[in-house]
């Protein structure tokens, strides 16, 4: 007799590893995300201090203060361009899907219904040749 217990310790088995695995990766990405903040200060306090030798502290903390929301400003038009396009491709996909919704329904449309199918089609035909014509005069 079959059981199924063998799958379900297998998949519990691979769950308990990918949840591992999300796991070690959150941790590597916190201490990542640590060490690329304490770089970000570090360089700025080192370029605050670079043009206070020459301007004075005001001006060096300044200076540090608006690179900082120079920086901000880049980050915030990279990240409207990344959505702008990522809705761009949303907007794709939806269309094509609703494309082919279409074409699926009028392909069961037209299995059901041949023969209003044909006359559809030759009305539909006769009235593109009409417009082609009038158009042409």
């Amino acid at each position: 007799m079959f059981s199924a217990f063998p799958l379900t310790s297998l998949v519990s088995a691979f769950a308990g590893a990918k949840a591992r695995q999300i796991k070690r990766d959150a941790v590597l990405f916190a201490i990542v995300a640590l060490m690329v903040v304490l770089a970000s200060i570090s360089l700025m306090g080192a370029f605050a201090a670079f043009v206070a030798q020459t301007h004075g502290i005001i001006i060096g903390l300044l200076s540090a203060a608006a690179l900082a929301i120079f920086l901000g400003v880049i980050a915030i038009i990279v990240r409207a361009l990344l959505r702008r396009r990522a809705l761009r491709r949303q907007r794709l996909a939806t269309t094509s899907a609703a494309s082919v919704l279409a074409m699926s329904t009028a392909t069961n449309l037209i299995a059901q219904n041949k023969t209003m199918a044909i006359a559809a089609g030759v009305v539909i035909g006769v009235i593109a040749g009409s417009l082609v014509r009038s158009g042409r005069s």
